[in-house]
């Protein structure tokens, strides 16, 4: 006697082999190697002073303003009476960025920001028969700010990979400073500065965030999956040395 299947149990049999073809064939999509992105963070040198930054390494042998005290200390004894200043910042950086074996991550990425540069009290007075000035400062050192988003793209034989990447960093490193300048003789000074870093109008950390998402397309059945991935760390300054340099000026 012959027992023929029921249409039902052939039917659930169908689909069960299919849906196994398929989570098959996705386990296999996700088990590829996702290509790795490394993005440099290295921190940009700010600088104290809009006229210090147009002359360059220039102004250290000049250094006759109140952002001596970040360029040279030794010349902060040309200033005869006591200043404050403020410098205000905003820049907009172009990145042309060439990624050699994935074209399509290529392209110019932008960002601008505005922020306070430079922040000081100098007070200038003569001790001993001695001319001396001594300056408080804040000052922005480095900046983290950083904006990229671009597509990569990974095939082989069997699938496709496409990526949207969306990467930012952010953050400052500031450092409180304490600059002294002695006059020694009247074509020679000697100054120093101590950066101080701590957490004071502004916190020492820069953070960084990479979102990818993630699209596979399985050649052999034409399925597609979305995956997305949010990665997010904040790094802090910690703490800090306290960092010290000097400086002189010799006039004839």
């Amino acid at each position: 006697m012959k027992q023929h299947a029921d249409p039902v149990q052939k039917t659930s049999l169908f689909l069960l082999c299919f849906l196994i073809t398929i989570l098959g064939t996705l386990t296999s999509a996700f088990t590829q190697p996702i290509q790795r992105i490394e993005i440099p963070s290295s921190p940009n040198p700010v600088g104290s002073g809009a006229r210090a930054l147009g002359m360059g390494g220039a102004f250290i042998a000049i250094a006759d303003d109140a952002t001596a005290a970040s360029w040279n200390p030794g010349g902060l004894i040309q200033l005869e009476k006591p200043e404050i200043s403020i410098v205000g910042a905003y820049f907009h950086r172009i990145e042309d960025n060439d990624f050699g074996t994935n074209p399509e991550a290529s392209g110019r990425q932008t960002v601008d920001d505005a922020d306070l540069n430079y922040l000081s009290f100098t007070y200038p007075f003569s001790l001993f028969n001695r001319n001396m000035v001594v300056s408080l400062n804040y000052q922005n050192l480095y900046d983290f700010l950083r904006q990229w988003n671009f597509s990569l793209d990974q095939r082989s034989t069997d699938l496709s990979l496409s990526q949207e990447v969306d990467y930012e960093q952010e953050g400052n490193l500031w450092a409180l400073g304490l600059a002294y300048c002695i006059q020694l003789t009247p074509g020679l000074s000697f100054g120093g500065t101590l950066n101080i870093w701590e957490d004071l109008l502004y916190n020492n950390n820069w953070e960084e965030a990479l979102v990818r998402r993630v699209q596979a397309l399985s050649m052999v059945t034409q399925s597609s999956s979305h995956r997305k991935a949010t990665i997010a760390f904040l790094r802090s300054a910690g703490s800090m040395p306290i960092l010290a340099f000097y400086g002189t000026r010799l006039t004839n």
